[in-house]
Formats: structure tokens, C-alpha cells, sequence
């Protein structure tokens, strides 16, 4: 086995490898991973490829796109509400001026 290179071949390659390594850990960290609960407290991971990972995954794509989907109408809502009750909190507030005005 060769000796590592020393000098400033050395450290310029020990920063590469440094750099390719974080990179490595960085994809790893982004790919999703499916957590199994047996029991509560104990969770296990199932590997990637597993027999069933693909469909699970799947599954949970689809459950938090409903929950968007609901979120999204809900929120819809509650500013369309907001919206009618500062429309008619400005028309309370004419009413009550133009009454002061006819005193």
C-alpha cells in the first residue's frame, strides 16, 4: 500500500476527501427513511430496498398531500372569515360615526 502524499498534494487531498465524505452524508440524510414502531418507544428502521419500503412510502407521500390539500382549504376559510369580520367591524364603525354626526 502507497504512503499518503505529504505536503500541499497532502492536504489538498485530505480536503477533498473531507468534502466528498460530507457530501456522501448529506445524500444519505435526505433520503427518506421509514421508521416501523413495534411497540411504543421501540422503533426500527426499515433498510432501503426492503420488501414493502417502496409502498409505504408511497402511502405517506399520498397521506400528507391530503393533509396539505385540507390544510390549504381550511386556511382559505379562515382568512375569508377574517376578511367578512374586519368588513363588517369598518361598517360598525361608519354606522357608529355617521350617528355621532347627525347629533
Amino acid at each position: 500500500m502507497r504512503e499518503p502524499a505529504k505536503g500541499a498534494i497532502g492536504r489538498a487531498t485530505a480536503v477533498a476527501e473531507g468534502m466528498a465524505a460530507g457530501v456522501r452524508r448529506r445524500q444519505r440524510e435526505r433520503e427518506p427513511r421509514v421508521l416501523l414502531y413495534a411497540r411504543p418507544g421501540e422503533p426500527r428502521i426499515l433498510a432501503p430496498g426492503a420488501k414493502g419500503q417502496d409502498r409505504i412510502l408511497d402511502l405517506a407521500e399520498r397521506m400528507v398531500a391530503l393533509v396539505d390539500e385540507a390544510d390549504r382549504g381550511a386556511r382559505r376559510d379562515r382568512a375569508r372569515a377574517r376578511r367578512a369580520a374586519q368588513a363588517d367591524g369598518r361598517e360598525s364603525r361608519r354606522a357608529a360615526r355617521a350617528g355621532e354626526q347627525e347629533r
